[in-house]
C-alpha cells in the first residue's frame, strides 16, 4: 500500500470518527434537553402541517403541507405511513437542527489540531448550543430550523478548507444539503440563506486572474463550480416536483386565495364595514359577513373563495400603502428594527450575535484585511435585510432570530480561517510558530469566554424550561378539548378561529394520531382540498348551513369570545327561523372554559 493511499485511509478514520463522535455528543445534549425542558410546538402553523402529513386532516398521511415544499412532505407523510406511532414532523424539524448542531461539532473535532484545542473547541460549541438551542429545539418551528440549516451551511461550507479534496468536496456537499434543507423548509428563508451564500462563495473560489469560458474571457477564475451547479440543480428539482404536485386547478385555485388570505391577515389587515362600505358594497358582501371575515370565520362569508378574497387583498393593499406613505414606512422601519435589536425576547442571540461580531472584525482587522472584507460586505446585506423586512412590515421575531443566527455562524466561520486555519491575506497559511503560539492573553480571553458562555447557557435553561413548562400545561388544555370531541365521534364540532389561535401542541416523540371531528371556522386549510375532502368524510356539504342545520354539528368556543357576531349572521340568514344558541356542554380544564352550542333553526 503507497503511503498516499494509507494516509487517505487513516484521514478517512479520522473524518469517520470525528463525524461519529460529533453526532453521540448531539445526542447526549439533546437526550439532557429533553429529559430537563418540556418540548412543544411553537406556533399554530407547524401543528397544521404536521396534522396534514400525520392524516389528522383526511384520515391518511398526506405530502401536500402547502407551506414546506412538497418533496419534504413526501419524507414526513412517508414517515407516518410506514412507521406510526412517532410524531415524524417534530423529529424531522429537530433532526434538521441537530444535524446543523452534530456538523459544527465535527467542524473541530476533524481539524488537525492537539487534543487540549478539540476539548475547548468542543465545550465552547456544547455551550452555544446550550445558550442558542435549547430554545429552538425545545420550542421548534419551520422557521428557525431553515435558518439554522442554512447558517449551519454556509458555517461548514466556508470552514472546509484542510484535509485532502475528497473531504473537502464532501463536507461542501454536505454544506449543499443543509441550504437545500432550508429551501424544502421554507423558501423565504433560503431566499435570505443563498446571498450570504453566494459572498462566502466568490469571497472563497474566486481568483484575480483571467479565465476563458468558451468564447468568452472573464477577468476573474472560480473554481470548485460543483458547488453552484449542485445547488441550482437541487433547486429545479424541489421546484419541478412542487410544480408537478400542486399542478390541479384546485390546488392552483387554492394557492392563489392562499397567497391573497395570507396578504390581509397577516400583512395589511381588514378595513371594517363602517370604515369602507364600498368596497363591501360592490362585492355584495353583508355587514355582517364583514364582521366574520375580521374574526376569521371564514366560512361565514357567502361566494368569499376565490375571487372575493382576490379583490379584497388588492383593495386593503392599495388602502395600505396610501395609509403608509415612504417616508412613514421608512420612519416605522427604524423604530422597528430598534426594537428588535434591543429586545429581551431576543437575548441571549442578539447579544451573543453583536459580541461575536465586534470580536471577529477586530480579530479580522489585526490578522487578515480580507475576511475583515468578507464580513463587512455580510454586515452590508446583513442590515440590508432588516431594512428591507422592517419597510415591508415584515419583521417577525423568528425572521429576526434567523438573522442573528445567521449572522452568529457566518463570523464564527471567519473566526475559523483566521485562527483555526491560519489564513493569511493572500489565502495561504501562517507559518507553524506564528500560528500555534498561545500567548497568556489567548489564555485569559478564551477562559472569560467559556465563562460567559456557562453562565448563559445556564441562565438560558433554566428560562426556556420555566416557559416551556408553562406552555405545556396551557397546552393541556385544548387537548383536553380534543378527548372530549374523540369521545363523540358522531358528532362534528366547528371551533371559532379565535379560541385556537393562542394554543399550540406539546411534543412527545411517541405519539398517536387520528382522524379529528373538528373543523375550524376559519384558518389557513379552509377551502383547501385537504378540508374538502374532509367535510366529505364528516357528511359537511355547506358548512354555514351545516353549522346551523344539522343535528349532530356544533360550535365551541372559549366562553369569553362574544358569539353574538355568529347570532347576527345566521339572523341574516335565517330570520325569525333562527332562535339563537343554545348550550349543551361546558368543558372546564385549567384557568379556562370552553362551551359548546347547538345552533337552533325552526324548520
Amino acid at each position: 500500500m503507497s503511503t498516499r493511499t494509507k494516509g487517505e485511509k487513516n484521514r478517512g478514520l479520522e473524518v469517520f470518527g470525528a463525524m461519529l463522535a460529533a453526532c453521540v455528543l448531539t445526542c447526549l445534549w439533546f437526550f439532557f434537553v429533553y429529559k430537563t425542558v418540556p418540548f412543544i410546538y411553537d406556533i399554530n402553523d407547524d401543528v397544521a402541517m404536521r396534522n396534514v402529513a400525520a392524516g389528522v386532516i383526511t384520515g391518511s398521511p398526506d405530502a401536500h403541507l402547502l407551506h414546506m415544499k412538497y418533496l419534504l412532505g413526501l419524507w414526513i407523510s412517508g414517515l407516518y405511513r410506514l412507521a406510526p406511532g412517532l410524531d415524524w414532523y417534530g423529529l424531522t424539524l429537530i433532526g434538521v437542527v441537530l444535524l446543523s448542531f452534530a456538523l459544527c461539532l465535527y467542524r473541530g473535532l476533524v481539524a488537525e489540531k492537539g487534543i487540549l484545542w478539540k476539548i475547548i473547541y468542543t465545550t465552547a460549541v456544547l455551550l452555544l448550543m446550550t445558550a442558542l438551542g435549547t430554545q429552538h429545539v425545545s420550542a421548534f418551528q419551520w422557521t428557525t430550523a431553515a435558518g439554522i440549516a442554512g447558517a449551519a451551511g454556509i458555517f461548514l461550507f466556508y470552514t472546509a478548507g484542510s484535509g485532502p479534496k475528497w473531504q473537502i468536496y464532501l463536507e461542501e456537499g454536505i454544506a449543499v444539503f443543509l441550504i437545500l434543507a432550508s429551501l424544502l423548509i421554507r423558501d423565504d428563508v433560503f431566499l435570505i440563506t443563498v446571498p450570504a451564500a453566494a459572498l462566502c462563495f466568490l469571497w472563497k473560489y474566486a481568483a484575480k486572474e483571467k479565465w476563458q469560458c468558451g468564447k468568452v474571457t472573464l477577468p476573474f477564475r472560480l473554481t470548485h463550480l460543483f458547488v453552484p451547479v449542485a445547488l441550482a440543480a437541487g433547486v429545479v428539482v424541489i421546484l419541478g416536483v412542487e410544480a408537478f404536485a400542486y399542478r390541479s386547478p384546485e390546488w392552483k385555485t387554492f394557492r392563489k386565495y392562499n397567497t391573497d388570505r395570507e396578504a390581509i391577515m397577516d400583512y395589511y389587515g381588514l378595513q371594517n364595514y363602517e370604515t369602507d362600505p364600498a368596497v363591501y358594497e360592490e362585492l355584495n358582501i353583508t355587514p355582517e359577513e364583514a364582521e366574520n371575515l375580521q374574526r376569521y370565520s371564514l366560512y361565514l362569508a357567502d361566494g368569499l373563495y376565490p375571487d372575493k378574497m382576490a379583490a379584497l387583498a388588492q383593495h386593503e393593499k392599495e388602502v395600505y400603502t396610501a395609509e403608509h406613505p415612504l417616508k412613514e414606512r421608512l420612519s416605522t422601519a427604524y423604530t422597528e428594527i430598534y426594537q428588535h435589536f434591543t429586545k429581551d425576547t431576543y437575548h441571549p442571540a442578539n447579544l451573543i450575535a453583536l459580541a461575536v461580531i465586534a470580536l471577529v472584525l477586530a480579530v479580522a482587522a489585526m490578522k487578515n484585511r480580507r475576511e475583515l472584507g468578507l464580513g463587512l460586505g455580510f454586515l452590508a446585506l446583513w442590515f440590508g435585510y432588516w431594512g428591507y423586512l422592517g419597510y415591508r412590515d415584515r419583521l417577525l421575531e423568528r425572521v429576526g432570530f434567523v438573522l442573528y443566527l445567521m449572522a452568529i455562524f457566518l463570523f464564527l466561520a471567519i473566526w475559523y480561517r483566521i485562527l483555526a486555519l491560519g489564513e493569511t491575506d493572500d489565502g495561504t497559511k501562517r507559518q507553524p510558530d506564528n500560528a500555534g503560539t498561545i500567548r497568556p492573553g489567548t489564555i485569559l480571553l478564551t477562559f472569560g469566554i467559556l465563562c460567559v458562555l456557562t453562565l448563559t447557557a445556564t441562565n438560558t435553561w433554566r428560562n426556556v424550561r420555566d416557559y416551556n413548562t408553562g406552555r405545556r400545561d396551557y397546552n393541556l388544555e385544548f387537548l383536553d378539548v380534543n378527548r372530549y370531541m374523540a369521545e363523540h365521534p358522531d358528532n362534528v364540532y366547528f371551533m371559532t378561529t379565535f379560541s385556537i389561535e393562542t394554543y399550540t401542541d406539546n411534543f412527545t416523540i411517541k405519539r398517536d394520531f387520528a382522524f379529528s371531528n373538528l373543523l375550524s371556522v376559519g384558518g389557513w386549510h379552509t377551502f383547501s382540498p385537504l378540508e374538502n375532502e374532509k367535510c366529505a368524510k364528516l357528511g359537511i356539504t355547506d358548512p354555514k348551513r351545516d353549522m346551523a342545520e344539522q343535528d349532530n354539528v356544533y360550535v365551541i368556543s372559549l366562553e369569553n369570545v362574544n358569539l353574538r357576531y355568529m347570532d347576527r349572521y345566521f339572523e341574516g340568514v335565517y330570520g325569525d327561523a333562527y332562535k339563537g344558541r343554545e348550550l349543551v356542554d361546558t368543558l372546564s380544564y385549567g384557568e379556562q372554559s370552553f362551551e359548546v352550542y347547538d345552533l337552533v333553526v325552526e324548520e
